[in-house]
């Protein structure tokens, strides 16, 4: 299994007034490192949760043969079961095989598959995240953004105890 970003989000969950108010900067001389923070801040967050933040794409590639244990792909009577990853599913945008789309069932953050492409390449392409813009992020999680560039602008360690009901431990 592979995964690709194809599309980050095109806002972070934070203004740049919002970290500024809350690490009480009056001036902008430090606008291009509270910027670059704010980034490194939601990714740190999105790798510790397995969770996608805001509206981001992402490319899923899978090539069999795919383990019995697999806790991605899994097969259950007539149907293939695969388990999307960084959580919340928005949308799918396509499901393939050998180049061309082939039909699924959308049941929560997974796919359901006929069993016949149990021995196909398959690639799927779908949107994650909250939403597109940070009013839709969960209030822990977005204070968890901003408690992330409060410590690294301090040059402390991240400690982010508002994550713990967050974190994608497995999926299924």
């Amino acid at each position: 299994m592979e995964l690709f970003l194809k599309s980050p989000p095109s806002i972070e969950p934070l203004t740049l007034d919002e970290v500024r108010s809350y690490l009480r900067l009056s001036s902008g001389s430090d606008d291009a490192l509270v910027l670059s923070l704010i980034a490194a801040a939601r990714s740190h967050v999105e790798r510790l949760t397995g969770r996608a933040l805001l509206k981001q794409q992402w490319q899923m590639e899978l090539k069999p043969p795919y383990p019995r244990s697999s806790p991605l792909v899994q097969r259950r009577e007539e149907n293939i079961i695969i388990h999307l990853l960084k959580p919340p599913l928005l949308g799918i945008q396509s499901v393939q095989a050998q180049e061309k789309d082939i039909p699924y069932q959308k049941a929560g953050g997974k796919i359901l598959l006929s069993t016949h492409f149990m021995e196909e390449e398959i690639r799927i392409t779908y949107w994650a995240g909250y939403g597109e813009t940070p009013a839709l992020l969960p209030a822990d999680l977005k204070m968890s953004v901003l408690m992330a560039v409060g410590c690294l602008y301090d040059r402390q360690p991240l400690h982010l105890p508002l994550l713990e009901g967050f974190k994608v431990f497995g999926v299924g």
